[in-house]
């Protein structure tokens, strides 16, 4: 046989042998770079011959379920906390001393693009503001592109070079914030953020501040509603500062005297509830143990959280992997940084929610999403956090087709991702479930 056509044979060989092995790779992180499942082999399988890969663990009962009664057709939080109290005891503590604390309750909300465009958090803030008081929209990027996005602010940006996690092109990884971007000016870069007739609690605020490291002291300018200037001082140490102006505002523009890294601004109340929307597309949630240490005990010591969710999941779930061993394991590790950058804080996971695949042309819930969310339960509670089933919420199998069949609809034909008036009444399912939650706390 011609020598030629052996080698040509074997290579091809060696190609499907590589490609059966990337079928059975899990996601991961590796300096800092997020390494996703793939299938190159899925376009070409029948669809009723795909089986899964990895088995599912068996469904595991919650050793202690620090679950109170819940209310007929709620979907509660689960706490699994244990003697450390990081589940929702630090949220309702802070809640309950909101008047008195000097500062709002703050809520970190990270997430996929399941809440890019501060899809379901605007909602949810809304609700929690109106409830226990409160404006602003919380914290916002400098310079990313996908501020452009959210309809619950307004923002002009004018000569920075914006960093993020996803580019790695001149990323220092050192200097990545807690939305794993920033953005670098120098003198006369300026960012201008404007409030929202959308939304009641985004119209104006009392406190607008700058988050900004440089390493040598330098001026900013502070413009309030287009008139009143302020000069800000930076002290230029190497570490997370925090410029604040206060008075009542609907719109104010920092303008730099000098260079800085800068991280985002904050529009809030001094009182009240705020959340903060980290949405990162494309991201598992693995990405964020790459935050440096330093730098989120930095920001905690000027931006302290009481509550910090972590929803994630639709990049990580397939309807061919039922095993996350090892996604688990990447996922304690963000939620060690922030136990110990955030002492004080509440952690909360919430599930990925419903994602529909076509499994022998027929539509349904991906198998990989149960097996996940059997999984993020588990994680929560060894690691004695709280954990709220969105899947649950959004009503269990087939939810998203349902959303995304409804007139008018609340889901895209992706059967993947929520639109507003989706994530408006999610955002209503979990608020109900935190105030059971709060109200049930302060019961003797």
């Amino acid at each position: 046989m011609n020598r030629g056509i052996i080698r040509t044979c074997l290579f091809l060989c060696l190609v499907l042998a590589a490609l059966l092995a990337l079928r059975a790779l899990p996601a991961f992180t590796a300096g800092g770079y997020e390494i996703k499942t793939v299938d190159f082999l899925a376009d070409l399988l029948p669809e009723d011959t795909i089986r899964p890969i990895n088995m599912a663990p068996k469904a595991t009962a919650a050793k202690v379920t620090k679950r109170d009664t819940c209310p007929a057709g709620m979907t509660c939080i689960e706490d699994y906390a244990d003697s450390t109290l990081r589940g929702m005891a630090p949220f309702y503590k802070a809640l309950a001393s909101r008047y008195s604390m000097g500062r709002p309750v703050r809520i970190a909300y990270f997430g996929d693009s399941f809440i890019e465009g501060d899809i379901l958090t605007a909602d949810l803030r809304a609700l929690l503001q109106r409830h226990y008081g409160g404006n602003g929209v919380g914290f916002v990027d400098i310079a990313s592109p996908f501020t452009k996005l959210r309809t619950s602010v307004k923002h002009r940006a004018i000569g920075w070079t914006e960093h993020n996690v996803l580019e790695k092109k001149g990323l220092n990884m050192a200097e990545l914030g807690v939305t794993c971007r920033y953005a670098r000016g120098g003198n006369g870069a300026s960012v201008s953020y404007s409030g929202v007739n959308d939304y009641n609690n985004l119209r104006r605020f009392d406190r607008a501040t700058l988050y900004l490291s440089a390493v040598a002291p330098l001026t900013v300018s502070a413009m309030l509603n287009g008139a009143d200037t302020f000069s800000l001082t930076a002290q230029g140490h190497g570490q997370v500062e925090a410029l604040h102006v206060d008075g009542p505002m609907s719109e104010v523009t920092f303008t730099l005297g000098g260079h800085a890294t800068c991280y985002g601004v904050a529009l809030e109340d001094r009182q009240g509830v705020i959340l903060d929307n980290f949405s990162l597309r494309g991201s598992s949630g693995t990405p964020l143990a790459a935050i440096s240490p330093a730098h989120l005990h930095q920001l905690s010591e000027v931006r302290p959280y009481d509550l910090i969710v972590l929803q994630f999941g639709l990049n990580v779930a397939s309807k061919k992997q039922l095993k996350y061993d090892y996604y688990i394991r990447q996922m304690k590790k963000v939620i060690a940084n922030f136990k110990s950058a955030f002492p004080k804080a509440g952690i909360l996971v919430v599930s990925i929610g419903d994602r529909e695949d076509r499994i022998n042309g027929q539509l349904c819930t991906m198998p990989g999403v149960k097996a996940l969310i059997n999984y993020q339960q588990m994680m929560a509670m060894e690691e004695g956090i709280a954990f709220w089933n969105l899947y649950e919420a959004m009503g269990g199998e087939g939810a998203m087709r349902r959303m995304a069949d409804a007139r008018p609809a609340e889901a895209g034909r992706d059967y993947t991702h929520i639109n507003r008036r989706g994530g408006k009444r999610i955002a209503g399912i979990l608020f109900k479930a935190l105030v059971h939650g709060f109200d049930t706390s302060q019961r003797p």
